[in-house]
């Protein structure tokens, strides 16, 4: 991921003073993206464990600057439009935001490993408000795949891989979420849906009845 990372960032810087950037539909641009999103090299498989949070932590930070690189792109240099750059650059930053949330739902579920084995000496204060304050980083990451599908422009694909991304890890997210979280994605969900076409409105079902039918254990439990 450095690589494919440090490959998408001087190619960002174009030639000849232009700036421009690699576009997932360009056969050679396209190969660099895809390794960027490698979820199987980058992610691995489940079960995510406690030793796995600070590389998950990481990959996200760096899935986070891919995302600014698209977001505050500007072709001459001036402030940068960024309602355009969401809608131009929109299949980019979808699988974007589509590996942040897996890869936010992985490190849910290694916090959720590494609280469940604190015995009830190692529980102080500082060390659950780290948990706390990573969980929160969390959420707003996955608040911002929301908002990304709430999008009215995102094409019906794009809606599709944001919402089975949703659907898929929805286990894993809600499992290490606090009650009050899991509604309020709920209800982004929820919102989204009357621009949503057919087929993505069942995975986000999926996630809503997920959220609100899972109980409350372990990480979850953590306010």
């Amino acid at each position: 991921m450095d690589a494919s990372l440090a490959a998408v960032e001087t190619m960002s810087q174009g030639s000849g003073g232009k700036p421009r950037l690699p576009r997932i539909a360009d056969p050679v641009e396209g190969k660099v993206l895809d390794d960027v999103w490698n979820e199987p090299a980058i992610l691995g498989k489940r079960p995510y464990v406690a030793a796995d949070i600070p590389a998950l932590l990481d990959i996200i930070q760096k899935q986070a600057r891919l995302l600014q690189i698209y977001t505050q792109f500007s072709p001459d240099r001036k402030p940068p439009d960024t309602a355009r750059n969401m809608v131009e650059f929109q299949d980019e930053l979808t699988r974007s935001h589509v590996f942040k949330l897996k890869a936010a739902a992985a490190a849910l579920e290694a916090i959720a490993d590494f609280d469940a084995n604190l015995t009830a000496e190692d529980k102080t204060e500082a060390r659950l408000q780290g948990l706390r304050q990573m969980r929160l980083g969390l959420v707003e990451i996955l608040s911002g795949a929301v908002v990304a599908l709430r999008e009215p422009s995102l094409k019906q694909p794009n809606q599709l891989l944001l919402a089975r991304a949703f659907a898929e890890n929805a286990t894993a997210i809600v499992a290490g979420l606090a009650p009050a979280d899991r509604q309020m994605l709920a209800r982004g969900l929820q919102a989204a849906e009357p621009v949503l076409k057919t087929e993505a409105k069942k995975p986000v079902s999926d996630f809503v009845k997920a959220a609100a039918s899972a109980p409350c254990i372990g990480l979850c439990r953590l306010n």
